[in-house]
């Protein structure tokens, strides 16, 4: 489906406070990896700070060693973070959507600096790629068209995400491969995190896993 024209209807409900815990402008919480790694997290520890939220019509939590995001109802996204700070990152994370069609979204965060700003690098079921951006309490619109991305592994497939926010460069590469790619020079620095949320159907669920914060 050419999704070029599908009419970016969102609805954000979550009120997710501003970043709580300020580490510093390249916050060193990894778990010990090597040492371009600012933070990791395989999600195997529930208390280890991302947002766990329910309103009923979708949640974020952690789930059996992996991190959910459940949507449950149309054109709705749900976002959350670990409260942290950086500045120019590479961010990866494995995806799988598991439930719903293929008429959604999910991807990966950066610069996120307070409910009203940040980037958002996502793909759909189907195989689109797109960049968004919130900015001083704007809708979360594309900065990006959607492009069709062979790269991608559509349906229920899992994906491999790897964000790159460097300067004024914002990219999303899907399995290794550059799926599109934005200037654009507005937030330069902020919390990571993951979302993900429907269009016209009416639910989806994705897990995540080994989320990876890297120094470029």
């Amino acid at each position: 489906m050419v999704r070029t024209y599908k009419l970016a209807l969102f609805i954000s409900v979550i009120a997710i406070a501003a970043l709580a815990c300020s580490f510093g402008a390249e916050d060193s919480g990894s778990t010990g990896g090597g040492a371009d790694i600012l933070f990791e997290d395989d999600f195997s520890n529930p208390e280890s700070g991302w947002d766990r939220f329910n309103d009923g019509e979708g949640y974020t939590d952690y789930e059996n060693g992996t991190y959910k995001i459940g949507v449950y109802t149309d054109t709705l996204f749900y976002w959350a973070n670990p409260y942290r700070n950086f500045n120019d990152v590479i961010i990866e994370v494995q995806a799988q959507k598991i439930t719903g069609g293929d008429d959604m979204q999910y991807g990966i965060i950066c610069r996120h600096e307070d409910v009203d700003n940040w980037y958002a690098m996502i793909i759909s079921g189907d195989g689109y790629a797109a960049i968004r951006k919130r900015y001083q309490g704007s809708e979360l619109e594309f900065i990006t068209d959607w492009a069709q991305v062979s790269a991608i592994n559509t349906g229920n497939a899992a994906n491999n995400l790897r964000a790159e926010c460097i300067g004024n460069q914002i990219s999303l590469y899907v399995n290794g491969t550059l799926a599109v790619s934005v200037v654009d020079s507005d937030l330069t620095s902020g919390d990571a995190g993951l979302m993900a949320g429907t269009f016209e159907q009416t639910s989806t669920e994705v897990l995540f896993d080994n989320f990876v914060v890297r120094k470029p």
